[in-house]
């Protein structure tokens, strides 16, 4: 039968998995609940080609069984009831994701065609080529611990921990989350639930599902660093519309990323991780005259300041050390052992630095703030739904639009949606006052650091508003806004290395070096 699948993935960083279950259980919202735990056994199934990946549908045999058992790829199959499921490409806001599930009992652990004619597979696969191309791509293996919640706060929620493995061929990757199905009710009270588990429990919201994450073992990739997507919006977007794009793209940049940072070293997490967080707060400072301030977020204050201190010692080692010490050293072999000795402190203090950041991320205040994010991008969604997703247009404009037929269109489309020419026409202003105060000889370093944030603000407003904008307007601010970020971000990051080093007490040449070189920038500019 067809149903909605609604439920909240939540990651569980810095929990233990012998005891997890032990925690959950002696919450109070779960502590009367009776729990029943059953072992599941999932194999995903695609084509050579992943051709229901790119479709962003999955279809997998799961058998579910009430005794712990160990699979081999080589020994029978676990015993018990089996399950197959077929998943439609869906939808996520703010880790809350959406997607259509139609599920039928099989007698064996083998596919059956049949049971999936009443659902969209029929259009994806009419002549049954792709069923028959269908392969074992991975599974997954956990014991699964639930709770049902049939009367909280107005709705039937279910509460999953899952604690197992992905494993695709000879690689494994281990699971440790939980997620809360909502089954009947308001989707106000998964968050209202996640909240009350967040206070005690660290939680990271994550919609990458098993699935996907199965996909990149298989493929022999990690959780890959997620930039920024083009926002891609209608013409006549409200601005509630164009705020709930924008913000969802943001909140999935940071909280991917986040998930990357558990278990990879890789610096263009931390640095995307950091470019989402700007995004986000450059959004809801350009949407705030229609959805109001965003949540308190003094919560996420330590984990911010990790990852700056992470990213200021990620560019030193990967940008100033790598493009400078090589010119330190060149043709002075005095200078070796001093550089190998930076590299090595460098080395050091990243290594310490990557295992605050995980702390922050493994405390319970962190992933709270997150899911009042999470939570706000929903309301705001929801305020989106309830005035019409897009805004009409107005009444002369489709008078003239009507009399002179598509030039008339375009010419609506060339002056652009005017409430964001009105709000892009604000940014450019604070813009605009800021660099000429900052260009001023007796600016201060907080005024030209300040310039750099509102040229970061203007670009991201750019490119958020690109679609709704008259036609190279946005452009040309962002092109604009760039080169300013570019030339006095140069010169902070410089900065920034040179106290960092003094810092670690290394070798006074090098500090001085890298002085000349800020110096000679300096002189030329």
């Amino acid at each position: 039968m067809p149903s909605a699948e609604i439920e909240l993935k939540l990651l569980l960083p810095g929990a233990n998995a012998a005891d997890i279950e032990d925690r959950l259980r002696g919450l109070a919202v779960l502590a009367r609940r009776k729990a029943q735990t059953q072992w599941l056994w999932n194999r995903y199934y695609d084509t050579a080609e992943a051709s229901l990946r790119t479709q962003r549908s999955a279809l997998r045999l799961r058998c579910v069984s009430d005794a712990p058992w160990q699979p081999s790829p080589r020994g029978p199959v676990p015993k018990g009831k089996w399950i197959q499921t077929f998943k439609s490409a869906g939808t996520s806001l703010g880790g809350l994701s959406t997607r259509g599930e139609w599920e039928s009992e099989q007698a064996s652990g083998a596919l059956d065609e049949r049971a999936l004619r009443e659902t969209p597979w029929r259009q994806m696969d009419p002549r049954g080529e792709l069923f028959a191309a269908l392969r074992p791509c991975f599974d997954t293996r956990s014991r699964r611990t639930t709770w049902q919640l049939r009367r909280y706060q107005g709705a039937w929620i279910e509460v999953a921990l899952d604690v197992g493995d992905i494993v695709a061929g000879e690689q494994s990757q281990p699971v440790l989350e939980l997620e809360l199905e909502l089954k009947q009710g308001p989707a106000e009270s998964l968050f209202a639930l996640a909240h009350t588990i967040a206070q005690t429990i660290a939680v990271l919201p994550c919609d990458a599902s098993k699935a996907e994450r199965g996909y990149n073992l298989a493929l022999g990739q990690r959780l890959r660093p997620r930039s920024a997507k083009a926002i891609a919006l209608p013409p006549d977007a409200t601005p509630l519309h164009a705020a709930q794009a924008s913000l969802a793209d943001a909140y999935e940049q940071i909280t991917r990323n986040l998930a990357g940072l558990l278990h990879a070293d890789d610096p263009e997490l931390v640095h995307q991780a950091r470019v989402g967080w700007r995004r986000w707060r450059s959004a809801g400072w350009l949407f705030s005259p229609w959805t109001g301030p965003m949540p308190d977020t003094a919560d996420l204050k330590p984990l911010l300041i990790a990852l700056g201190q992470m990213r200021d010692l990620d560019v030193l080692q990967i940008e100033t050390l790598a493009t400078w010490l090589p010119r330190f050293v060149e043709g002075d072999a005095l200078r070796r052992r001093p550089a190998q000795r930076v590299v090595a402190q460098v080395a050091q203090a990243q290594a310490a630095q990557r295992e605050r950041v995980r702390a922050s991320l493994c405390s319970p205040p962190t992933g709270a703030a997150l899911l009042r994010l999470a939570h706000a991008l929903v309301e705001i969604a929801e305020a989106a739904r309830a005035n019409g997703a897009t805004g009409a247009p107005r009444k002369a404009e489709k008078r003239k639009a009507k009399k002179h037929g598509k030039a008339g269109e375009r010419h609506n489309q060339a002056k652009g949606t005017p409430w964001a020419t009105a709000r892009m026409a604000t940014v450019r202003t604070q813009l605009e006052r800021t660099l000429k105060a900052s260009n001023q000889p007796d600016a201060s370093t907080t005024l030209i650091h300040r310039a750099r944030l509102k040229a970061k603000r203007a670009r991201y407003a750019a490119e958020m508003l690109h679609d709704v904008l008259p036609p190279h307007s946005g452009v040309k601010l962002a092109r604009r806004a760039t080169a300013i970020q570019t030339r006095v971000g140069q010169d902070r990051d410089m900065q920034q290395a040179i106290a960092l080093l003094q810092a670690m007490e290394v070798d006074a040449r090098l500090i001085g070096f890298l002085q000349g070189v800020r110096a000679g920038r300096a002189a030329s500019a």
